[in-house]
C-alpha cells in the first residue's frame, strides 16, 4: 500500500482532527491540476518515508464525504493518546482493551471514519 486519501467535509476538522488527535503532521497544499478529484484541490497530506512509503491526504470533498472507512494508527503510549481523543471530545467506539495485536481504542473522526490507535506489544 502506498496511498490512503480520505475526502472530507470540513477540511480544517479533519485536519484538526488527524493532527491534533491522531498526530499526523499534515501539510496543507493545494494543486491546480484539473478537475481530477484524486489530485486536484485543496487538501493536507503527510508522506511517511522510513521503510515502505506511506502517503496519507485529506481532500476537500468534491461532492460526497469518504465515511464508514477503518485507518488505524500505532501509538507509543495508548493511555496518551486515548487522553488525548478524549480532551478533543471524540466520540470513543471503544476504550483501550487487549486484543491479540496488542492494546486498540477506536473513535470515530469528523466524517464518520473509524479511527483506531494500537500500542504493538503492550
Amino acid at each position: 500500500m502506498s496511498l490512503v486519501l480520505l475526502e472530507v467535509a470540513d477540511l480544517e476538522a479533519s485536519v484538526r482532527f488527524y493532527r491534533d488527535v491522531v498526530g499526523v503532521p499534515l501539510h496543507a497544499s493545494e494543486h491546480a491540476t484539473g478537475d481530477d478529484r484524486w489530485i486536484s484541490g485543496k487538501h493536507a497530506a503527510y508522506s511517511w518515508t522510513d521503510g515502505a512509503y506511506l502517503h496519507f491526504a485529506l481532500y476537500a470533498a468534491k461532492d460526497v464525504t469518504t465515511n464508514a472507512a477503518h485507518v488505524g494508527f500505532m501509538v507509543d503510549d495508548i493511555a496518551a493518546a486515548h487522553a488525548r481523543a478524549v480532551a478533543a471530545g471524540v466520540e470513543v467506539l471503544h476504550e483501550p482493551r487487549r486484543e491479540p495485536w496488542g492494546m486498540t481504542a477506536r473513535y470515530l473522526d469528523p466524517d464518520g471514519n473509524f479511527v483506531s490507535f494500537t500500542q504493538h506489544g503492550s
